[in-house]
């Protein structure tokens, strides 16, 4: 099985070999840039684009296009529109192309294979982007095959969200190992009418981030799903959800079934992303006065770790304006910009320096949890069939966490289809 973009890494080889440009051009001219994102976080980038457009010319403004909310959604009309662009489908070649793409950091080794980004010099890196402002794990992310093909934008990291009031009443800190939530979620959870611990266990790309943070706790590597360490972070899970713990209908929830229980009040521990915050922390939220967050937990001395999520800005192959293309995300990937996400949209920066201003730490009492999720971040494994990846992990771990029996049999499995997947056989 092949992935559909691998697929139209054939076709773009044969139909956009090399990039359009106009050679009467200098590479500027109204550029077309695609996102996709939420209801509010889609309002902000759209404020940066009128930011951007009411201090440009004329001739370099900035046409802004929404996609759909849902990742495979986004993911899936990306594709439709390469393989429409390589095969000369739709018309004008330039009026069909979105010169500047978001990509999902797991995206960078299945879009550049396939021949649909434009990879930027080492030395474009370092000076005209001053690669060095970016966290290692961002920049990690947007590298492969020994080149870049991106800038870092829009971080993310799993934090552990809990209900502080409780914990409170009852004279306890937030756990700091699994084994301590594990306890406050069987022992204080039900004294308060509550589900113990709720996180993305449906099956989608959600389930492999919060099963990997499980495995990397646990001292397991996702390029060894059969070792004692990975399947003692997969059995708890599983365990978590046949001893209650973990309520079953969590195998059913995405982000917004787990963020929508823990604000009505339901839940004792959540892991999700940074941008719930704000809807936590909003006049109307029940939970407004009695939630916290932190890390997320380890397991003895050793850390807890979240998978590396995000955004990352790169140059579709397409573009015959990649000098305003670029000077275009220099503009979103600013100091400015940044701050202006973080504050207003919850987004983690991807700049050092924002972690480091007291004016920001002081309207943002929770960065320094941030800055510590995202630096200790882990990125899911490269692959230029990374949608074949996921979909196997997918199937083993949500079958591993439905009967606890069977972890050991689907990690064997599940490792060798892995391993065949990161060899590209």
């Amino acid at each position: 099985m092949r992935t559909a973009l691998a697929v139209v890494a054939v076709v773009v080889a044969a139909g956009c070999a090399e990039p359009r440009h106009d050679p009467e051009s200098d590479g500027t001219g109204p550029i077309t840039f695609v996102d996709s994102s939420d209801s509010s976080a889609g309002q902000r980038i759209a404020d940066l684009v009128e930011q951007w457009n009411a201090r440009s010319s004329s001739r370099e403004q900035v046409t802004f296009v929404r996609m759909p909310t849902a990742t495979d959604a986004y993911r899936a009309q990306l594709t439709s529109r390469a393989q429409d662009l390589a095969a000369g489908r739709g018309g004008q070649y330039q009026s069909q192309c979105y010169d500047v793409v978001t990509l999902d950091v797991v995206w960078t080794a299945e879009f550049a294979d396939a021949g649909f980004l434009e990879p930027l010099d080492p030395a474009e890196f370092d000076a005209g982007f001053d690669g060095d402002r970016f966290l290692p794990s961002a920049v990690e992310s947007v590298r492969a095959g020994g080149r870049t093909w991106a800038v870092p934008w829009r971080a993310d990291a799993g934090l552990l969200y809990y209900r502080a009031d409780v914990l409170a009443r009852e004279g306890l800190e937030p756990p700091r190992t699994w084994e301590e939530l594990a306890a406050q979620a069987r022992a204080v959870a039900p004294k308060h009418g509550l589900a113990g611990y709720v996180g993305q266990f449906q099956q989608f790309e959600g389930l492999v981030v919060n099963a990997l943070e499980a495995v990397w706790a646990h001292g397991g590597d996702a390029r060894d799903l059969a070792s004692p360490q990975a399947k003692a972070g997969v059995r708890m899970l599983a365990e978590g959800v046949e001893q209650g713990w973990i309520p079953r209908e969590a195998l059913d929830y995405s982000e917004q079934e787990g963020l929508r229980e823990f604000r009505e009040g339901r839940v004792l521990f959540m892991r999700n992303w940074p941008y719930t915050r704000q809807l936590f922390a909003a006049p109307d939220s029940p939970v407004r006065d009695g939630f916290a967050v932190t890390a997320l937990p380890g397991v003895d001395a050793r850390p807890g770790v979240s998978a590396l999520g995000g955004w990352n800005l790169a140059v579709s192959r397409c573009s015959t304006r990649q000098a305003t293309a670029r000077a275009f995300i220099r503009f979103l990937t600013s100091e400015a910009s940044q701050r202006e996400l973080a504050e207003q949209a919850g987004f983690p920066p991807t700049l050092r320096s924002l972690y480091q201003e007291p004016e920001l730490n002081a309207r943002l009492p929770h960065l320094g949890v941030l800055r510590a999720s995202v630096e200790n971040a882990r990125n899911r494994p490269q692959s230029k069939r990374y949608d074949e990846l996921t979909g196997v992990m997918q199937r083993a771990l949500h079958n591993a966490l439905r009967n606890p029996r069977s972890v050991d049999a689907e990690l064997d499995r599940l490792a060798a289809d892995v391993e065949d997947v990161l060899s590209e056989r």
